[in-house]
C-alpha cells in the first residue's frame, strides 16, 4: 500500500511540475490596424524582425515617441525620436499615414 501511495505521489508531483514548467504566455500576433497605410515593399521584403519593429511602431507609437535618437538622424534627417525613425507622418489619431525607410538601415 505504501509504494502505491508513494508512485501516485510521485506522478502526481511528475504531472505537476511538468505543467509548471509551461511558460503560460501565448505569444500575440501583431496585425496591421486598417486605419495604418499599407506596409512598403522595403518592410515586406525585410527580416521578420524589421517587419515586427515597423508593427510595433505603428501599435505603441507613444513608446517609441519617448524613447530619444542616438544615432545622429537628428541632424541628417530631422528626426526627434525614434517613432521618426520608422514613420514620416502619423495623423492625430495616430494612424500612419506614410512610413519612413530609416528604420531598416
Amino acid at each position: 500500500m505504501k509504494r502505491l501511495s508513494a508512485l501516485i505521489v510521485t506522478g502526481l508531483l511528475t504531472i505537476g511540475l511538468a505543467s509548471g514548467c509551461s511558460s503560460g504566455a501565448e505569444t500575440q500576433e501583431l496585425v496591421l490596424e486598417t486605419k495604418h497605410a499599407a506596409m512598403p515593399d522595403y518592410v515586406l521584403n525585410s527580416s521578420p524582425i524589421v517587419q515586427e519593429t515597423y508593427l510595433m511602431a505603428a501599435n505603441y507609437p507613444e513608446v517609441l515617441a519617448s524613447v530619444p535618437c542616438y544615432c545622429n538622424c537628428n541632424a541628417s534627417a530631422g528626426h526627434m525620436n525614434n517613432l521618426d525613425c520608422f514613420v514620416k507622418d502619423m495623423g492625430p489619431d495616430h494612424a500612419v499615414n506614410e512610413w519612413d525607410p530609416h528604420g531598416i538601415a
